[in-house]
């Protein structure tokens, strides 16, 4: 059998050179592009600000705090008797329990500090022998505290924003308190420092919804530091 030979025959130097020719206006054009996109970005970067931010736990307290009677049925020789019902308001100096030490016979009154309403549980602390009376009063006042962790605390000051997201209540459906920086206390508690916020609407969120007065309420609290442009967050890294 007879080779076949395929003479391919190669391209000349003129259709090389049209091949690998990239005219000058499209470099002209891309490097404009290029130089102008980054002026863009350096000038935004150096226009533009956001605030630095630190996040810690917020606290709500209110001043009204519940008064909590624990008692065990354990003791044959000891006794309680509860003076109350479930759901009923009671006022200060009210009997709550009576104790009974049927050793020497003496009964004990255990009387009320606050002024509320009771709530008689039954089983707590996974122990089915305890008893707790609480005596939720009404909260009329309350008070916002953050703790700040040691690290970035010392930008922390007076009146900068805070904004309060709370656990018991989702950020994505009820919003968020908003308050500014009341006092700051300047020695480190248990590895925190702490500080007061004084809340701009109570608390009434950022979506218009009140919510309701608690003993306690915990979340975290996003401070928001000095404003910084987006240049120095870049470059300051740099040097």
């Amino acid at each position: 059998m007879s080779e076949i030979n395929l003479h391919i025959p190669e391209r000349s130097d003129e259709i090389q050179e049209i091949i690998g020719y990239v005219p000058h206006w499209v470099i002209r054009w891309g490097v404009s592009v290029i130089f102008i996109t980054l002026s863009i970005i350096l000038m935004t970067s150096f226009m533009v600000q956001y605030p630095d931010t630190l996040t810690g736990k917020a606290l709500i307290n209110a001043r009204e705090q519940p008064q909590k009677v624990t008692w065990f049925t354990t003791d044959p020789k000891i006794t309680y008797h509860p003076q109350v019902k479930d759901a009923q308001n009671v006022t200060i100096g009210d009997t709550l329990v009576m104790e009974h030490n049927h050793n020497n016979s003496v009964q004990t009154p255990l009387i009320a500090k606050v002024t509320g309403r009771t709530y008689l549980l039954k089983g707590i602390e996974n122990n089915p022998k305890a008893w707790m009376l609480l005596v939720v009063p009404k909260v009329v006042n309350f008070e916002v505290q953050l703790k700040l962790p040691l690290f970035g605390a010392g930008k922390v000051k007076k009146e900068q924003r805070v904004l309060v997201k709370l656990d018991a209540y989702p950020f994505d459906e009820f919003g968020f308190l908003e308050g500014e920086i009341s006092e700051i206390v300047p020695v480190a508690i248990d590895n925190y420092y702490r500080a007061n916020v004084k809340l701009n609407n109570g608390l009434q969120t950022n979506t218009g919804k009140i919510l309701p007065i608690q003993s306690l309420l915990q979340g975290t609290a996003e401070i928001m530091l000095d404003d910084k442009k987006i240049s120095n967050r870049i470059f300051g890294t740099l040097f």
